[in-house]
């Protein structure tokens, strides 16, 4: 198997998605978008991080989907102990409904216990584990961009 092949399925197995809705006051749509675009550029900074991507709802510009690829969970529970989490969970605050923050696997879904977890320091946090309460990916779950535009794209 050629090397770059070998790597690119290793990363499948341990790459983890931080995808965040949340739905956004009227009058605070704008600056919210600014603090994500913020936050975009201090993820790429850290190590681990792949990719973000902040999207917006087509029919709802007041709901934003703000995504993280991490290459590790090491890497991620280092975010997820970092001050770039502490503004995230800020902005989460401000949403005008209950936000929806899961962390993706290949394999597993897991919610805000995931980070609960790594800042309190448990040893091992790990994704879809036996006894854990991991949700399975179902095959019905929508792919990512569907019915969501970049918000790069979108006039303010």
């Amino acid at each position: 198997m050629p090397v770059r092949l070998a790597r690119c399925l290793q990363l499948l197995r341990t790459m983890i998605e931080l995808r965040l809705y949340l739905r956004t006051p009227a009058k605070r749509t704008l600056a919210l978008r600014v603090a994500l675009q913020a936050l975009e550029r201090q993820a790429k900074l850290q190590r681990g991080c792949l990719e973000t991507h902040l999207f917006m709802e087509s029919r709802d510009h007041r709901s934003l989907c703000y995504t993280e690829a991490w290459d590790t969970e090491e890497n991620l529970g280092l975010m997820l102990c970092s001050e770039h989490f502490t503004r995230l969970a800020e902005l989460m605050e401000t949403a005008t409904e209950p936000p929806v923050l899961d962390f993706r696997t290949i394999t597993a879904i897991r919610g805000l216990e995931f980070a609960w977890l790594a800042r309190r320091g448990q040893d091992d946090p790990r994704l879809g584990e036996e006894g854990d309460p991991a949700l399975p990916v179902r095959a019905n779950d929508q792919p990512l961009m569907e019915g969501h535009h970049p918000v790069n794209n979108l006039p303010d």
